[in-house]
Order: structure tokens, then sequence, then C-alpha cells
């Protein structure tokens, strides 16, 4: 329908036109700085949304330069506690290399040169495993289709300018496609380089004892459906209802079941794949893993701490037992192995209320 109406606006100004003997004036062209995509298909990214710099703490002379780059001004989050643009037709590239160590940690700059697609550490190196593009394709109603592109193969040239930084990196997707990036502007990291080697995850066992129950249809094709059931330790939670909004825990259950099954049901952890995606099947959870520094994904435990610091224990492994009691209520036992080699159990009945 929209389609349809500009057509016919454009008809009638071009009516218009010819019937006043008046010249069309040519458009002024976008200026460069003002696209979002150039005419080769390379994707502008005109903002940074944050950095680690985490320096020299595996004693190897290298340093770890962790930044996320975007072409919009919201940054939003998915049921699953995934960072994603919030605007339709707008991206978030991470971005993880390995350089130079810098020569003033309290302000950290990305060394020059061309980083490499690589899967250990060393110098020049392009991260494979957390370097991937998120996009938001479109708003269809109040939900929108967000997609992740992972990559085979890349490079990130990196150089210094007036501006701050030109980056420019070209990477191929799993999917055999070429994707090109192009930014330019300031970028802050935020120094890490005087910690320990940074672990964001929880230490020892933790017994979840939640209090309220929230769950999310994430996606159904049919034959699979994936839930996502959070329960929380405290019935104040954020403005978009998937955090704690005061000190407490959030269990994190990612979870895939049969097509119109619902949440309840045995799932054990499931199988990933070579660049970390799970192959859906009937009662398994999504394995928890943490991307980066600061995001855990899939199964995970998240910890708001007295300062309002986030903590997370992500599930590797482990069972969960889910029961529909037949009363409105379902009782959730389940007991999971964290990255740390801590237990993190939960035996709990209650309402979980499903999101609309």
């Amino acid at each position: 329908m929209k389609l349809n109406k500009m057509f016919a606006l454009l008809m009638g100004a071009a009516v218009m036109f010819a019937c006043n003997n008046t010249p069309t004036p040519e458009p002024e062209p976008t200026p460069e700085e003002d696209k979002l995509v150039l005419e080769d298909g390379t994707i502008v990214l005109n903002r940074c949304a944050g950095g680690i710099y985490f320096g020299n703490f595996w004693d190897e002379g290298i340093a770890d330069y962790y930044f996320l780059l975007t072409n919009d001004e919201h940054i939003g989050q998915t049921a699953q506690g995934f960072d994603v643009p919030a605007t339709p037709g707008r991206t978030l590239l991470y971005i993880d290399l390995w350089g130079a160590l810098s020569e003033d940690h309290r302000n950290p700059i990305v060394p020059e040169g061309t980083y490499r697609w690589g899967d250990r550490r060393g110098e020049n190196v392009l991260t494979s495993e957390f370097t991937l593009a998120t996009q938001n394709l479109e708003q269809v109603g109040e939900q929108f289709r967000i997609v992740d592109r992972y990559f085979t193969d890349g490079t990130v040239v990196v150089e210094h300018t007036a501006k701050g930084y030109k980056i420019a990196a070209n990477f191929i997707t799993t999917e055999g496609e070429e994707m090109k990036f192009i930014f330019e502007g300031e970028m802050v990291l935020e120094d890490k380089s005087d910690d320990e080697e940074y672990n964001p995850e929880l230490d020892g066992d933790v017994t979840v004892e939640p209090v309220i129950g929230r769950s999310y249809l994430f996606n159904d094709n049919g034959e699979v459906a994936n839930h996502v059931l959070m329960l929380f330790s405290s019935e104040v939670l954020s403005d978009d209802k998937i955090h704690v909004g005061e000190p407490g825990m959030k269990l994190h259950l990612d979870l895939y079941n049969n097509s119109g099954k619902g949440i309840a049901g045995h799932y054990v952890a499931g199988e990933l794949n070579e660049v970390g995606m799970i192959f859906e099947e009937p009662g398994v959870f999504y394995p928890g893993r943490m991307y980066g520094a600061s995001m855990a994904f899939g199964s995970f435990l998240e910890v708001i701490t007295e300062d309002m610091e986030v903590e997370y224990a992500v599930l590797e492994d482990g069972e969960v037992t889910i029961t529909e009691n037949g009363d409105g209520t379902y009782s959730v036992v389940g007991e999971f192995i964290s990255g740390n080699e801590g237990t993190i159990s939960c035996n709990w009945t209650g309402v979980v209320v499903p999101h609309l």
C-alpha cells in the first residue's frame, strides 16, 4: 500500500511539471557521509557503541581490542539478551582484534595496520570467535526481524585520521557472501589492562530462588519451537521486563521443544556447530557462553550485585525438567554446570507469564 501511494505521488508530480513546462531539477546528491550503504554495497558505520582494552594480561606482549561499531543511535536487546540495533535498516558490527600494546593503557589506541582472520591469539589477528554483524532488517507490527551475520574469513584495516579512526572491514559470511563496512570517527575504549585475567563469570555454587517467571516464544519453524524462560528472584524488573531492576538474579533458559508443546518438557545441553550455533532439536537447551567481555547468551544466570554491577554464570551442561501442573503453575527443577565448574540449581513452582 505504501509503495502504491508513493508511485501515485510521483506520477502526480510528473504531470504537474509537464503541464507547467517546468524542468525537473536534478535531485541533490546525498553526501557520502550521510549514506548508510555506498554504491558498491559497503555499509557505513558512524558511531562506536562501546569498547574494551584488555592489555597484556596473558603476558604475551600483545593486547586485545574489542569494540562495537554501528549506524544506529539506539541499541536494544532481544528477549535472549543480545545487543541489537533498534532501528530497521541499521547494523551493529562486533570486532575483536589482537595487536601491539598501547603505549598509554589509560588512553588505549587501536594500532594501525591490517588484521587478518584467525582462531588463535597473535599480533594483527582478527578474532574469528567474537567478530560478527547483527542487522535489524524490518519491523512487522511490534516485532523486529533481527539477523546475525557470521563470518568465515575477513580483514580489518585500521588507520588513524583527523577524525579519530578510519576502519575498513571486509568479510565473507557463512553463506559465502561478501560484506563490507567502513567507519570513520572517534572511538574510546574502556581500560581493563590493570585487571587480573578478565573472567566475568561467577565462582562457586548458586541456588536460584525465583518469585516470578516470564516466557517468550522466540521462533517456531513448524517442527521445533524456541522458547526463552526467564525466572526472576525479584518482582522489580527493568522497563523491558528482561532483567531484575534491583540486586537479584535472573535464570535465563533458552529452550527447544516440539512445535505447539509449550515449555513443558525435559531438556539437556544441546550440541553446537563450528560457529557456535545450536543444532535445533526438541529437548535441548542452548548451552551458555560469554560473548566478549560483557554479554552472555544462550542459557545463563545473570546476577545484579549490590553495586548494580552485572555478573554471569553461563550454563554449559546439566538438565532441567519443566512440568505443567494443570492449575496455572509450572514446576522447574534443574541443575547446571557453570563455565567455572560451579553448580547452578533451581527448584521452583509458580506462575509463568507468557509474553504476548
